[in-house]
């Protein structure tokens, strides 16, 4: 499969042509979400330029088209010192995705959606982690109704379905991993102008590695209401609120049913060179008998010199989310970030957002239009000694917890990243991670990570 996907990529490198054309034309660009994508421009003959835009767009008549599409990606990772070497000295994997899509249209009030994939693994010692086989299943299968109302439109949507919100810090699709989250449940969202509503209710799928046996996670529910728009300006805003519940949490604090309440609020845009995204969430509710008061405040906001050679970015991510001061008080105070996007803090995924407090300094380069260069520092440090280190997904690491040492540790991170052409990505990234004294009284190690990527998108 390995061979196959690559010489796919390098057979279309050359059949595809550079990406700089491709928005000369106006083309629909492929999006993180493929329903996102809308390709009904390609209907027309006339504007069929690239191999195969033929399946893009297949009229059936009545208004009804059909674009079918898909994603073959091959992913090389390498560890050294996995987990900060607590369990096993070294690991590597090659990681094989595969994704099919058909997209149904019958004009502009009902959709399907339905989308296939096989996701596999070699390599990783010890056998596979949780998100990378699942030999053959239902990714994505949903249904939608729009109903006009004047200048707005609701959209009713029942099924198995991604889902990202705002910056993805609590609710996104997992990319980097094999498999991507996907949940089950109905949204509805309206939408008017550049302002959009969504109330949702969901269950995440969680992953069987045999053939179509993908189900709801029952011990698991999210649920809320997520607005954005324009405030004045360039200033823009989301306000949200997000339930969610599981049937066992587990924390340094113990093991319990959780019941969390999410209210937050983001602020974003750019005006001229600069950008910011700031977001602010507390949370409340109960974790077995007592409650949850917990908090977060995140940030990332730069500068871009679109004069100078490479059109430098300088950038300041910082973050903080609160830990639990006492676990023996009848509070917990350990932020959950539910269903973040990965990577977080960097493809190593060495470390949750929870109980943290980080700042990552970095420079973007834009080596050319198409190609960019990404340096980071990232040092992290924990909200409270009292806490665990969290690593993923929100789990305590074992003797962490009292430890004394606020400093986790840091790391560098050099990316690249490259679109070859519209269809290709190439990507890649070292992360050289070297851990606080906490961590080295339990035995953790120094960590090196490296992947590669090559995806092709049709």
């Amino acid at each position: 499969m390995v061979r196959y996907a690559l010489a796919v990529a390098v057979a279309a490198l050359f059949l595809q042509p550079i990406a700089a054309s491709a928005q000369e034309d106006n083309r629909p660009a492929f999006k993180m979400h493929r329903f996102d994508e809308d390709w009904r421009a390609l209907c027309d003959p006339s504007r069929r330029t690239e191999f195969l835009d033929g399946i893009k767009c297949i009229p059936l008549g009545n208004g009804t088209t059909l674009t079918l599409g898909g994603e073959l990606r091959e992913r090389f990772e390498a560890f050294r010192n996995p987990g900060f070497g607590l369990e096993k000295p070294r690991d590597r994997v090659f990681l094989h995705r595969a994704l099919l899509h058909a997209d149904l249209r019958i004009q502009d009030t009902a959709r399907l959606f339905l989308q296939v994939g096989s996701l596999m693994q070699s390599g990783r010692k010890g056998g596979p982690a949780l998100t990378d086989i699942d030999r053959f299943d239902l990714m994505q299968g949903f249904l939608d109704i729009a109903l006009p109302l004047g200048v707005s439109r609701l959209t009713l949507r029942g099924g198995r379905q991604e889902m990202s919100f705002g910056s993805s810090r609590l609710v996104s699709v997992r990319d980097s991993p094999n498999i991507r989250r996907a949940f089950d449940g109905g949204r509805v969202f309206l939408a008017s102008g550049n302002y959009r509503v969504d109330a949702l209710y969901a269950r995440p799928v969680a992953i069987s590695p045999k053939g179509l046996d993908d189900k709801a996670n029952k011990a698991e529910q999210l649920w809320g209401v997520y607005g954005t728009g324009p405030i004045i300006g360039p200033l823009k805003a989301d306000l949200y609120y997000l339930g969610y519940k599981r049937d066992r949490g587990r924390f340094a604090a113990g093991a319990a049913r959780e019941q969390r309440h999410t209210l937050g609020m983001r602020l974003f845009g750019k005006a001229g060179t600069f950008d910011w995204d700031v977001e602010g969430a507390f949370q409340f509710g109960r974790f077995g008998g007592g409650d949850i008061r917990a908090w977060t405040i995140a940030s990332n906001v730069g500068v871009t010199f679109e004069t100078l050679p490479l059109k430098p970015r300088l950038g300041l991510k910082a973050d903080i989310a609160s830990g639990d001061r006492n676990g023996n008080d009848g509070r917990l105070g350990t932020f959950n970030a539910l269903y973040p996007r990965l990577p977080y803090f960097s493809d190593a995924n060495l470390v949750s957002p929870a109980n943290i407090i980080d700042v990552q300094p970095s420079l973007q380069l834009e080596l050319t239009p198409a190609l960019s260069a990404e340096l980071a520092w990232n040092p992290l440090w924990r909200q409270t000694t009292a806490d665990a280190i969290y690593g993923p997904p929100l789990v305590p690491i074992a003797g962490t917890a009292g430890q004394r040492g606020r400093f986790i540790g840091h790391q560098a991170i050099v990316g690249l990243e490259w679109q070859a052409t519209p269809n290709i990505t190439l990507a890649s990234q070292y992360v050289h991670f070297q851990p606080g004294s906490a961590l080295q009284r339990i035995g953790g190690r120094r960590t090196d990570f490296v992947f590669v990527s090559a995806a092709y998108k049709f």
